[in-house]
């Protein structure tokens, strides 16, 4: 393989050439999916209070890291902007910045688990539940280390357009990630039984074996240490600084986002267990549509930021329509499915036997309705604010996000719940806010705005 080449180069932003970097991201996107679909599925025919735990300590943990999440990924946006310039050189080191910030977010995961049981205790949740989230959530913050820094390595491939190489590992850690959770979640093949903890262990085993693969790759092959300076220029404080200024409104956009949301989550754990599971398996099949559109959204934003980087705007623009043309196709087809069908995507979770899952799964049907009509809402959101941010526009992303999700959703959530509404009124909010959220990240883009914008630094 020849790192040296760019993909970009060859792209013409048509629908089938998007595509063809898309593909490996939506699939890669959809391996996270079934990773999370089927320890959730595990945790479910594990024990209720499992499954419970899952979501409510899963979202905590990742909405605690995800400041850390968004500013490593957008190392991705230096990598394609230096990309689209031909300043390859510079590309080793756009990554060994993401590096450092992924450090710094272990160790910030790591004191967490110092506080974390006191906000789980003061939720009131059933005490096994609360054990079992206080166990899941430990597990993960202390792996955080191991997503973050094979996030930070993936950059160099994606920003680069060669997406190939995050699907084969993200196949692999799926591969891992299946076995792995069923031996350690069941006790089986000689592996102890640990339950919910046995789920984010297997977890992080599985994205330890993609570390490895991605670490592999960055630091021994010849060809990037040669044509990409991956293991020489390793701290530059002058980039440090700006990718900072770029990337920690993306981390704040990111972290308010899942703030709110997990504010929401945690609102509907006070309607009880059977909300509790039946939301729990709601967004798990909830991910099998957003996930892979998180794909299409990267592209955008990988497709933009070369494109800015050998300002061809116009280029950039079709690429942009082209994600949006399969993400409608997607979401359509996505939304028949739930709405239409919904006994065949809930039909998984079911438990022989027990009685007192029928209701769960009713209330699941229910909240499928709800996740069908904000589908294209969805969709526009992850299309369209990743384009901008692929240019560098994040604080206005940030800004955005925070007073959309806090003020016309979490918010009103919350006075919902003291009214005592019903929580349909609260799974209907959420509805029209995200619709509302993707019309607002779309006259963004049609403003043109970050059209003027890039996060690299001019040459002559």
């Amino acid at each position: 393989m020849k790192l040296y080449k760019s993909d970009f180069l060859t792209n013409d932003g048509s629908i089938l050439n998007v595509l063809r970097v898309a593909l490996p991201l939506i699939l890669s996107s959809s391996c996270h999916a079934v990773n999370m679909f089927t320890d959730r599925l595990m945790l479910t025919r594990y024990s209720a209070s499992s499954a419970a735990a899952a979501l409510t300590s899963g979202l905590t943990s990742f909405t605690l890291q995800c400041f850390f999440v968004g500013a490593v990924g957008y190392a991705g946006t230096f990598v394609a902007q230096y990309s689209g310039a031909r300043q390859n050189k510079r590309v080793g080191t756009a990554v060994w910045q993401g590096i450092f910030l992924a450090l710094l977010g272990a160790l910030f995961m790591a004191s967490c688990c110092l506080w974390i049981p006191y906000l789980f205790g003061a939720l009131n949740h059933e005490p096994e539940v609360e054990k079992q989230e206080n166990i899941y959530f430990t597990w993960l913050a202390l792996g955080s280390g191991v997503f973050l820094l094979q996030q930070a390595l993936s950059c160099f491939w994606s920003g680069r357009g060669k997406t190939m190489m995050v699907l084969q590992v993200s196949i692999l850690v799926t591969l891992l990630n299946l076995p792995l959770n069923y031996a350690f979640i069941y006790g089986k093949f000689g592996c102890p039984e640990m339950g919910t903890a046995g789920a984010a262990l297997g977890t992080v085993l599985a994205a330890l074996g993609g570390l490895v693969i991605y670490a592999i790759g960055f630091f021994g092959l010849k060809s990037a240490r040669k044509h990409y300076n991956t293991c020489s220029n390793i701290f530059d404080w002058d980039m440090f600084k700006r990718m900072l200024k770029y990337s920690s409104p993306n981390g704040i956009q990111l972290m308010s986002d899942l703030a709110a949301f997990n504010v929401f989550v945690l609102l509907l754990s006070l309607y009880g267990v059977q909300i509790q599971e039946a939301s729990s398996i709601v967004f798990g099949i909830n991910n099998l549509s957003f996930c892979p559109i998180m794909g299409i959204g990267m592209t955008a934003s990988i497709l933009v930021g070369q494109c800015v980087g050998a300002n061809d705007i116009p280029h950039a623009k079709k690429s942009v329509r082209s994600a949006r043309t399969i993400m409608l196709i997607y979401m359509s087809i996505m939304m028949v499915l739930f709405a239409g069908f919904p006994e065949v995507v809930l039909s998984p979770f079911v438990r022989a036997g027990d009685a007192a899952q029928v209701e769960v799964m009713r209330l699941a049907r229910i909240m499928l309705i709800f996740v069908a009509a904000y589908l294209f809402g969805d969709g526009l959101v992850l299309v369209y604010s990743n384009a901008v941010r692929g240019a560098g526009d994040t604080k206005y992303i940030m800004y955005l996000t925070t007073v959309m999700a806090w003020g016309f959703f979490t918010i009103p959530c919350l006075i919902m719940r003291l009214l005592g509404c019903s929580v349909w009124w609260l799974w209907g909010t959420l509805s029209a806010y995200i619709l509302l959220f993707g019309w607002c990240c779309y006259r963004r883009y049609r403003s043109g705005k970050w059209t003027k914008m890039k996060v690299i630094e001019d040459t002559l």
